[in-house]
């Protein structure tokens, strides 16, 4: 299985379309993340959101995270918009509530898109807005 893996000092920009047939696309030895549907998962928060506030029951008490939306949509890989800060929903399977914030990322400082967003690659985290928690993204969703 062969990975296109994006090395150096690099700036992605207009639309970009990276493709690794079998493979993933990484950013050193990182794997990118990418855009998924609500109903999957990035990674897990460290703290559920206790909304409404005791004695009342949490909406919901879930940890994953889930990163529905990229401030980048011109450069994909394998078809999927490649992440590069953006939103967070934390909550149950299915049932994700909670908005929060991408962080840019800590783990590429080389690779951008449009000479200002740092790529997003897996162990990179993100902030929960009610909790102030953060989440750790430990799945790529290539």
């Amino acid at each position: 299985m062969a990975h296109l893996i994006l090395k150096g000092t690099l700036d992605l920009g207009g639309s970009l379309t990276l493709k690794s047939p079998g493979g993933k696309v990484k950013v050193e030895e990182y794997e990118v993340l990418v855009e998924l549907p609500i109903d999957q998962k990035h990674g897990d928060a460290s703290t559920p959101v206790v909304l409404p506030p005791p004695p009342a029951n949490p909406v919901t008490t879930g940890l994953e995270v889930v990163i529905l939306s990229s401030l980048n949509k011109k450069v994909t890989a394998n078809g999927k918009s490649i992440v590069a800060q953006g939103i967070l929903l934390q909550g149950e399977s299915g049932k994700k509530v909670w908005p929060g914030m991408v962080l840019p990322s800590q783990k590429n400082s080389k690779v951008t898109i449009n000479k200002t967003l740092k790529i997003n690659v897996k162990d990179d985290q993100g902030v929960v807005f009610p909790s102030g928690g953060t989440a750790t993204f430990n799945n790529s969703g290539q």
